[in-house]
C-alpha cells in the first residue's frame, strides 16, 4: 500500500510539473502590454519641434554639437546642426525608411545605403539605423518576459523584447526598464545575435512637456563595448504639436540650412 501512495504522489508530482507555467510564461502577458503602451504615449506624439544639445564623449576627445529638430510620427524627421560654427547646416532628413544626408560646405545630399545604415550617426554612438527605425516598439517586438526590478530606491518593471519574425530590426533582444509607478522608462538594453550587451540608454530629468506628460529631457548612450564612451542628448526646449507642415519634410527644406 505504501508503494502504491508513493506511486501515486509520483504521478501527481509530474503532472503538476506539465501543466505548471515556465518562467517565460507566468508574466502578466496584459500589463506588461499596457506598461509598452504608456511608455509609447509618454515618448511620442503626433508631432513635435525643438532643439538639443548632443555631446559625444570618448576616452581620446569629447564634441559638443546643438540641433533643431522637427518630427511628424511616425516616419518623418528633420534635424539641423546650428553649432558650432564649422558644423552648421549640416542636416539629417528621415521619410519613412529612407536616410538624406547634407554637407553644407560642398552643397552635397547623399542618401544613406543599406550597406552604411550600421555606421554612426554623425559621429556619435546612435545608429542611421536608429535614426530610421526609431518606430513603435509594438510593430517590431514582441513582449517575451515581465519581471520586478530596481534601480537605486525605485521600484521598475523589466520588461524584455524578442523582433518578431517579419521585423527588419538590428537587435536580437531589448530589456526596457520602466518605473512601476507611473511607467517612466529609465534604461534600455540592446543586446546582439550573441546575447551580448552592446550598449544601454540612460532616460532622465524628466520634465513635463506642454502636452501633459512628463518626458525625459536628458538621454544617455553608453557603449559596453568601449569604456568610457558615450552620447548624452540634452533636449533644451520641446513643444508637441498636433501637426506639421510637409513642407518641411523635403530635400529643399534639408538645404535651407546652408549658410
Amino acid at each position: 500500500m505504501k508503494k502504491k501512495t508513493l506511486i501515486v504522489q509520483a504521478a501527481l508530482l509530474l503532472l503538476g510539473l506539465l501543466i505548471a507555467p515556465t518562467n517565460s510564461m507566468a508574466f502578466d502577458q496584459g500589463n506588461a502590454s499596457r506598461i509598452i503602451k504608456d511608455i509609447e504615449e509618454m515618448m511620442r506624439g503626433t508631432a513635435s519641434i525643438g532643439e538639443m544639445e548632443m555631446t559625444v564623449h570618448n576616452p581620446k576627445w569629447e564634441r559638443t554639437m546643438k540641433m533643431k529638430f522637427w518630427e511628424s510620427v511616425p516616419d518623418k524627421m528633420l534635424v539641423r546642426v546650428t553649432a558650432p560654427a564649422q558644423d552648421v547646416g549640416v542636416g539629417t532628413l528621415k521619410l519613412g525608411d529612407d536616410l538624406w544626408s547634407y554637407n553644407p560646405h560642398i552643397d552635397q545630399i547623399q542618401k544613406i545605403p543599406p550597406s552604411l545604415m550600421l555606421d554612426s550617426w554623425m559621429g556619435s554612438d546612435f545608429t542611421n539605423d536608429d535614426i530610421t527605425r526609431e518606430s513603435s516598439i509594438t510593430d517590431d517586438y514582441t513582449v517575451e518576459n515581465l519581471e520586478e526590478g530596481s534601480i537605486g530606491e525605485e521600484k521598475t518593471w523589466r520588461i524584455t523584447l524578442r523582433p518578431k519574425p517579419s521585423s527588419p530590426v538590428v537587435w536580437d533582444l531589448l530589456v526596457i526598464e520602466a518605473t512601476q509607478e507611473g511607467h517612466r522608462p529609465l534604461r534600455q538594453e540592446y543586446y546582439n545575435e550573441k546575447k551580448e550587451l552592446v550598449r544601454v540608454m540612460i532616460y532622465g530629468d524628466y520634465k513635463l512637456a506642454n502636452n501633459g506628460k512628463l518626458y525625459p529631457f536628458k538621454w544617455r548612450m553608453e557603449s559596453k563595448r568601449e569604456e568610457n564612451r558615450f552620447t548624452e542628448v540634452k533636449v533644451l526646449s520641446m513643444e508637441f504639436k498636433d501637426k506639421l507642415s510637409e513642407r518641411i519634410f523635403s530635400i529643399r527644406s534639408l538645404k535651407k540650412g546652408r549658410r
